[in-house]
């Protein structure tokens, strides 16, 4: 996806659920999973309990985090995610996945010391999706501009920038 479309969708989902960010990320999936796991309670927990997760501790994480627990219901009653107040369209399941996946990849690539055999993948994830910040120190970018004055891209291969010591 490319990164103007992503942040246009990432947008529409944040203006519609304006506390999508704050809510726990185990909280995120089971919601962008609604249309796909149904909304009953019943529903929720056979879904969580398949994903391998404590339902004991999801209910502990949607008590303390109300808003989600107001968004479930107006899902349940409306039968469809919210939109923003004159808006056409309401948020569909296609977008809420796509940031939660984007938002994983963040995680996933953060966390790669701990699984290197993940490295290669999600390293690839993240270069196509343009997050080459996270992927490659700024002094590798061929795509950034270096003042003169600015330290240059290494000579020796060793990926750390060098100073003159002048």
């Amino acid at each position: 996806m490319a990164e103007k479309t992503y942040i246009k969708v990432e947008q529409r989902v944040t203006r519609a659920i304006p506390d999508w960010k704050e809510w726990p990320r185990r909280l995120r999936r089971i919601y962008a999973s609604l249309e796909d796991i149904g909304s009953s309670d019943a529903a929720i927990q056979d879904a969580v309990e398949q994903w391998g997760w404590n339902w004991a501790q999801i209910e502990k994480l949607a008590k303390a985090t109300p808003t989600y627990l107001q968004e479930i219901q107006a899902y349940r009653y409306d039968g469809k995610y919210p939109k923003k107040k004159g808006w056409v369209k309401n948020i569909r399941t296609a977008e809420l996945k796509a940031v939660y996946m984007r938002e994983g990849e963040l995680t996933s690539f953060s966390s790669l010391d701990e699984n290197p055999k993940a490295t290669s993948f999600h390293a690839a994830v993240v270069t196509a999706n343009g997050m080459l910040d996270l992927a490659e120190p700024y002094a590798d970018r061929d795509d950034l501009s270096y003042p003169s004055d600015a330290p240059q891209k290494p000579t020796d291969g060793s990926g750390l920038t060098s100073f003159d010591d002048e």
